[in-house]
């Protein structure tokens, strides 16, 4: 029985401990049939596991990594807590602060927390890649550009070709379920998220295949350069690559028609817009639907570089 403000250890890479904190239980959305917790990864790192009575296990962890700013690592999880997976500490009585938190999604601002699919064995990770972020910054943006580099590679030597996809009329009735009332970029996105979580599990691999076939299609040197002031750079060769992604993102988000044009005319895509959630939607419709990661690799490479033929 889990219990709002009950403490589990978890353990990290290099035998380090974290630990994370119940904050709110039994959540419910009319989107799903599971569960959802507010949990609070805590301030609390050491390489020894920790006593009941230390200050950090009513700490959360602030985050500060890459895109990061100062953000609480406090969210929405989904399914059940497997307790084998941890070590029970104890129970830390809310603050009457944290009584008054809901099981809401929203940014963190409005009252609401970003859903964030289901607790893994890992849960808690946060906070070593926080420790590495402070302790170890030139080795992990050393490591970063690294990786960067080596995928680049490798997607530029990699034949591309989409498996099977949602056919388009499917694909775009989805996108077109989004609510542009809204602010928040999670928002927008829920009702989409809502109606994929309720269809089958082949046709969420499908929705992700379109999706990537057509962020895959817009990944020419041509876009590139009509993004805004990070635009494709011909003198020193360069663009930011995420940017670049998460821009294309926002022309596919914008619907089919818009999308259709860009593609035809790379001028017209979004200027200085980004819309990263898309690439979320399927992992956390599948998260939702069966309580586990999405583990799924598309026929196609939405990273940048990926379209050899666009950048030639």
């Amino acid at each position: 029985m889990i219990n709002n403000g009950d403490i589990f250890i978890t353990k990290l890479d290099r035998n380090f401990f974290g630990a994370f904190r119940i904050i709110k239980t039994k959540g419910k959305f009319d989107f799903s049939d599971y569960e959802f917790f507010l949990i609070s990864i805590t301030n609390f790192i050491d390489t020894k596991k920790p006593e009941i009575n230390d200050i950090r296990l009513t700490q959360t962890l602030i985050e500060k990594r890459f895109f990061f700013k100062n953000t609480p690592s406090i969210n929405i999880y989904s399914g059940k807590i497997i307790e084998k997976n941890f070590e029970y500490l104890g129970n830390i009585p809310l603050t009457e602060k944290e009584e008054k938190l809901k099981i809401k999604i929203g940014d963190g601002t409005d009252g609401g927390f970003q859903l964030c699919g289901a607790v893994q064995k890992d849960f808690g990770f946060q906070a070593f890649l926080e420790w590495r972020w402070e302790n170890e910054n030139e080795i992990v943006l050393a490591e970063h550009e690294e990786q960067k580099k080596r995928a680049e590679e490798l997607r530029r030597n990699v034949v591309m070709k989409p498996k099977a996809m949602m056919v388009d009329n499917r694909f775009w009735d989805i996108i077109s379920l989004f609510n542009w009332n809204e602010v928040d970029d999670d928002k927008i996105v829920e009702p989409a998220i809502k109606h994929l979580s309720k269809l089958k599990v082949s046709d969420i691999k499908q929705f992700q295949e379109n999706l990537t076939y057509k962020l895959y299609c817009l990944d020419t040197k041509e876009h590139a350069k009509n993004i805004g002031d990070g635009s494709y750079n011909e003198t020193d060769d360069y663009v930011s690559v995420d940017f670049f992604l998460y821009a294309r993102c926002k022309a596919v988000a914008n619907g089919q028609l818009f999308y259709e044009e860009v593609l035809k005319d790379p001028t017209k895509m979004p200027k200085d817009e980004d819309f990263e959630v898309l690439l979320s939607i399927s992992d956390t419709s599948y998260e939702l639907k069966t309580k586990k990661e999405l583990d799924y690799l598309t026929g196609c490479d939405y990273e940048t570089y990926s379209n050899k033929d666009g950048w030639k």
